[in-house]
């Protein structure tokens, strides 16, 4: 399994376990990908996961920036932010074991929130970084 998928398969689990976000996103959590159809509001959804380098090495570190996108109908701004530091807060609380990894930082480092063209839709983005290294 890719360094990738390793860790975006993690962050799955614990987004869809975590009962606060089932609280503030449905149940099961509304996580969905690029190619999904439309969805229920409010609702969450990978934008983005690059590594360096690009080829890792067994035994080397490996930089992940992954970006995640809460998107808000209703309750404008406030409540974008609200959800995003929700979604924030449980993930840098949670227990990440990314199979074949070692995780050896995780954390927030960017948040922001957007009103997108049409006007009745906020976008809110998340932006995390992880160092991992694969196990060997």
């Amino acid at each position: 399994m890719s360094a990738i998928a390793a860790l975006e398969n993690e962050i799955r689990r614990v987004i869809l376990e975590d009962v606060s976000l089932q609280a503030e996103f449905g149940t099961p959590v509304r996580l969905i990908d690029e190619t999904s159809a439309r969805c229920a509001f409010p609702f969450i959804r990978f934008v983005r996961h690059d590594i360096r380098p690009e080829e890792p090495i067994a035994g080397g570190p490996i930089e992940h920036r992954i970006s995640l996108e809460v998107m808000v109908r209703s309750g404008g701004r406030a409540e974008a932010n609200r959800l995003l530091g929700v979604l924030s807060d449980r993930l840098r609380a949670a227990s990440l074991t990314p199979s074949g990894l070692n995780l050896i930082l995780f954390h927030p480092v960017y948040s922001d929130v957007f009103l997108r063209a049409d006007g009745t839709i906020f976008r809110g983005l998340l932006r995390l970084r992880a160092l991992s290294e694969i196990v060997l």
